[in-house]
């Protein structure tokens, strides 16, 4: 996995220096689909909960909370 601050530099040398996705990737022993996700993501990869979190005592009350909330 890439760190930020190569991320940066891929997207330095791609859009402000101009270079090719191709000569990137060769230059930074990357292959040019590493190149290209860190070209499309413009952030860092954020962190996704695979399942949502059980909730034991106020699972019952969501429903309800959220009618209130609409109002």
């Amino acid at each position: 996995m890439l760190k930020v601050d190569r991320i940066e530099e891929i997207r330095r040398a791609y859009f402000i220096e101009g270079k090719s996705i191709r000569r990137i990737a060769r230059e930074g022993h990357h292959d040019r689909r590493t190149v290209r996700k860190a070209l499309r993501d413009a952030g860092p990869p954020r962190y996704a909960l695979c399942q949502p979190r059980a909730r034991p005592v106020l699972g019952p009350f969501v429903a309800i909370i959220a009618i209130i909330a609409s109002c």
